[in-house]
């Protein structure tokens, strides 16, 4: 069978001597879902962005149907059939589902004056829809959307200009645990239908669930491409590194049994009531799993506890000390970390360098001059470059390059090993493996361990149940902001009675 899509030898260096590609091979068959996987900065978005037009490659050539082509722009790419969603939303919010489809492509739809004929529009969009047999408000505004449908809706929009090809780059990192499975079931049908995909994921088992085949790339290279009935996770985990990984030590240690942070009854209201009466508590040397599908007050519970919300009821303890009224400073001075969800808009400047992200919120005390309010930048590189090392981030010419030139992975990294490595009482890690290859993840996981073991308590907020189960000596389930069961390590956790609470399928009577 001759691949609908061939790359060979795709070379890629990018400004300051970073090398993305060396040599990279990928071929891509018609009608099938086809795995992109490897560690962070392997170089896998670097080669589909080559694909859809917005990297040029160094050297290296595309063939599409047996032909040599030349793909310099996106709209290359799509007029070849060739569409692409990215990690983070291209989706204008404001907009309506319908105006966010036709971006790009209203001249079908244009008339006298440039004026857009939407009830054309709607019409083609309609039944384009009842094809794919989907259901969508089209004059709902996308951000008054679930995060699931916003991804289809970027789905869409890649269709309705005629892609015959998607490339989707870590598409279930923002979904809900309770999503994942009707969106995946969603690309079958795509495929069912013809459509080719590529599928960018860390996560192995989602790969295994859908993949047709599975590419391997490691340090911009291909090492295999392989039929998913033909290998293992365990295969394709150690091909990714390059090892075999160690499996994760069980805490061999006990929980004190004084308490470090007291949550009594805390409550957040704006127009709406966020977090109802919520109490809860964390011990040294424990890790308190916190469970639930996104939107239920999980983001909020984290940032009161940090100090970036006020709670409008309830009381927050720190040993013998209500911290109520104290700012994020005074609790990060107390040996409060926090690692957010969102690494873009809260845990990262992204204009800033490596060494400024490193050292952010450390600067007072640490890196001042002795006798100078001026910056010992030496002293800050040299904290940049342990993160650096520790935590394998990687994708830089330097650590003074802009944090915005990491891989979304190699961000992750950055903000965990930040947190980290200031050996907090108390962390508060919100989606600590987002984004992050397998490697990483055994990486982060061993860290929470250790700092557990130091005697730090940990609360850990993570729409992944298995790392949830993996970790945690207790979970609490959240639901509606309100706290509705809890579970025990020590008595066998179920997933799918956790689930059931986190739906709300089960409650506490």
């Amino acid at each position: 069978m001759q691949p609908v899509i061939n790359m060979e030898k795709i070379h890629k260096t990018y400004q300051g001597g970073i090398i993305a590609l060396r040599g990279a091979d990928f071929s891509l068959n018609k009608g099938e879902i086809q795995a992109l996987v490897g560690e962070n900065a392997a170089g896998k978005t670097t080669l589909m962005n080559i694909l859809y037009g917005l990297v040029k490659p160094d050297e290296g050539d595309i063939y599409i149907n047996g032909e040599k082509k030349f793909i310099h722009h996106p709209k290359h790419a799509i007029n070849y059939g060739i569409g692409m969603v990215h990690q983070h939303f291209m989706l204008v919010p404001d907009f309506t589902v319908l105006e966010n489809i036709m971006i790009g492509n209203e001249r079908p739809f244009t008339g006298y004056a440039w004026n857009i004929n939407f009830e054309k529009a709607e019409k083609a969009t309609k039944v384009f829809l009842k094809q794919l047999g989907m259901d969508l408000d089209l004059y709902k505004k996308v951000n008054e959307l679930p995060i699931g449908l916003q991804q289809k809706v970027e789905i869409l929009k890649a269709l309705f200009r005629g892609a015959k090809i998607l490339i989707l780059d870590e598409p279930t990192t923002v979904l809900a645990p309770n999503e994942i499975e009707g969106f995946l079931n969603f690309l079958k049908n795509l495929r069912s239908e013809g459509k080719t995909i590529v599928f960018i994921s860390h996560r192995l088992k989602e790969v295994f669930s859908i993949a047709d085949r599975i590419t391997v790339l490691r340090k911009g290279k291909e090492v295999s491409t392989l039929e998913i009935k033909n290998t293992s996770m365990e295969d394709v985990s150690n091909l990714m590194i390059g090892r075999r990984l160690d499996s994760l030590k069980t805490k061999s240690y006990s929980i004190s049994k004084k308490k470090l942070l007291e949550l009594k009854k805390v409550s957040l209201s704006n127009e709406i009531s966020i977090l109802k009466n919520v109490s809860l508590n964390i011990r040294r040397k424990e890790i308190l799993g916190i469970a639930g599908v996104e939107g239920n007050g999980q983001p909020e519970l984290a940032e009161i506890i940090a100090g970036l919300r006020r709670n409008t009821g309830g009381e927050i303890w720190f040993g013998s000390e209500n911290i109520n009224d104290t700012s994020i400073l005074e609790r990060r001075k107390r040996g409060i970390s926090y690692i957010s969800e969102d690494r873009i808009e809260v845990g990262l400047s992204l204009e800033a360098s490596i060494v400024e992200n490193s050292i952010m919120s450390y600067q007072r005390k640490d890196f001042i001059k002795s006798g100078h309010f001026s910056l010992n930048w030496e002293k800050a590189a040299g904290f940049a470059q342990k993160i650096i090392n520790e935590y394998g981030v990687q994708g830089m010419s330097s650590p003074l390059d802009k944090t915005a030139s990491l891989s979304g992975g190699n961000m992750q990294k950055l903000m965990v090993g930040r947190e980290f490595i200031s050996s907090p009482q108390l962390l508060v890690v919100s989606q600590p493996t987002r984004g992050l290859d397998v490697g990483a993840q055994f990486l982060v996981h061993k860290k929470i361990v250790e700092l557990s073991k130091k005697g730090a308590a940990i609360l850990l907020i993570s729409e992944d149940l298995d790392e949830l189960m993996t970790l945690s000596d207790r979970i609490l389930v959240l639901y509606r902001g309100k706290i509705v069961k809890e579970f025990f390590a020590e008595e066998g956790y179920k997933d799918k009675e956790i689930g059931f609470y986190m739906t709300g399928v089960k409650s506490v009577v």
